[in-house]
């Protein structure tokens, strides 16, 4: 259950990353949202971002059924959208982390994906909230945290660098 719940928490980090970016910067998100010819108003975007980050935070606290499912709910919002925008050929930015400019690519979709069936598992088997997951052996929770942390750095990271086309 360890497994399902770093990978897990991962996409809640890269969530809640996401979501804080929003919702402190949504003009970059609106805009990507506009060009699809999406409702695009900032303050919309911004309520995303809190939606967003109270969702991640919920994973770690409140752990269960509805954080998970409010997951992959939204982590399948975001593929539909991303594969649109990659679907449009844009190289724009997609907003999904305010300001840093990255386009959606293949990558993103993939992530998202990713992101559902991580939630959808967890939901099946929930995850328990952070305090609890680890009752017996608190000493695993360091180890846990960097496990979780990097996971979701080297995600974003994955998702930041500049597509290359595959050359025969």
């Amino acid at each position: 259950m360890e497994y399902v719940a770093a990978v897990y928490l991962m996409a809640a980090v890269l969530l809640g990353a996401a979501g804080a970016s929003k919702a402190v910067t949504p003009e970059p998100a609106s805009a990507a949202l506009a060009r699809l010819h999406l409702y695009r108003r900032p303050w919309a975007v911004r309520l995303l971002g809190l939606v967003e980050l109270v969702v991640a935070v919920s994973a770690f606290i409140v752990g269960g059924i509805v954080p998970a499912t409010a997951l992959a709910a939204l982590y399948g919002g975001f593929a539909v959208v991303a594969a649109a925008m990659v679907r449009s050929g844009s190289s724009e930015p997609c907003g999904c982390f305010g300001r840093i400019e990255m386009p959606a690519t293949r990558r993103h979709v993939t992530v998202n994906v990713l992101a559902v069936v991580v939630g959808l598992v967890a939901a099946s088997w929930p995850v328990e909230a952070i305090d609890t997951l680890f009752d017996s052996r608190e000493w695993l929770l360091a180890p846990f945290a960097i496990v979780v942390a990097a996971g979701a750095y080297g995600a974003f990271a994955w998702l930041s660098r500049p597509s290359t086309a595959v050359r025969s």
